[in-house]
């Protein structure tokens, strides 16, 4: 079935639209703000040793739009530095001067050949305001090293807020209760949470299964839910579409709770 066709162009800047371009890739016109979060819009996402030739695994679907179709961003956020997160050609592709990139701490360094605006670090239970949304940084239950012996690199969530409505974007995290902690007492209107790459058992330590993606969600008490970082690369050991299937019988009940399932599907926050 091919993507549903996406037109950010006309989304309205009186309201919060968003798609999911596939994996953690998402576009969001949040009240007039353009972002676009850990996006990785090539065929393949890996190591670029060469220019943007890259080695690593392919895409199951594709991405609904290209990095030229996505149109003028006002803020780039990077959760951290792994390939399925942070793809060079992508990034490389949406650089501009318009553009405010936001990146893990230690790792402003692996932007030194783009040219945006300008590229902020940002590290757990910092805040910083940019282009009219406040932004804060998350710690979650991951790590952050591009390769491994990058240990200084870190890894963030982050919790975006405007106007009085808040979302939450769970980059990679294991379960921790550490999430609902930092966000207590704080009204999600929507979280996004990763729900796979988590087989073999060991995975579990920095990717969340279903269901325990489903408990943090219920721990901070959002609004709606988009699961995300399944269906798109095969990172891991279980079936491809396991994650989605365990994630709807965890939400059994609540499933009008879940706003996007689909790649290229967007969605309007309601108010």
């Amino acid at each position: 079935m091919p993507n549903p066709i996406l037109t950010p162009k006309n989304w309205s800047d009186h309201e919060v639209t968003i798609a999911w371009l596939g994996h953690a890739s998402f576009l969001l016109n949040f009240f007039g703000t353009k972002i676009i979060l850990d996006p990785a819009l090539s065929p393949r996402i890996g190591l670029t040793p060469v220019g943007n030739k890259t080695i690593g695994p392919s895409r199951y679907i594709a991405a609904p739009l290209s990095a030229g179709d996505v149109g003028p961003i006002d803020l780039l956020l990077v959760s951290h530095a792994h390939t399925d997160h942070f793809d060079y050609p992508t990034l490389r592709c949406l650089q501009s001067e318009h553009t405010v990139s936001l990146t893990a701490r230690n790792t402003r360094h692996l932007w030194q050949d783009m040219n945006f605006r300008s590229i902020e670090e940002i590290h757990w239970q910092e805040n910083i305001s940019l282009s009219g949304v406040n932004i804060r940084a998350i710690e979650g239950k991951h790590w952050g090293a591009r390769l491994p012996w990058n240990k200084e690199m870190t890894a963030n969530s982050f919790l975006l807020s405007k106007n009085g409505v808040n979302i939450f974007f769970g980059g990679d995290t294991g379960y921790t209760t550490l999430i609902a902690q930092q966000l207590k007492g704080i009204s999600i209107d929507l979280a996004i949470m990763g729900i796979a790459a988590y087989s073999p058992k060991s995975f579990e330590h920095s990717h969340a299964t279903p269901e325990q993606a489903w408990k943090m969600i219920e721990e901070i008490s959002a609004k709606w839910i988009i699961p995300m970082h399944w269906g798109t690369f095969k990172l891991s050991k279980e079936p491809m579409d396991e994650p989605i299937l365990r994630f709807r019988q965890a939400a059994a009940g609540q499933m009008e709770k879940l706003a996007i399932q689909e790649v290229g599907a967007s969605w309007v926050l309601p108010r």
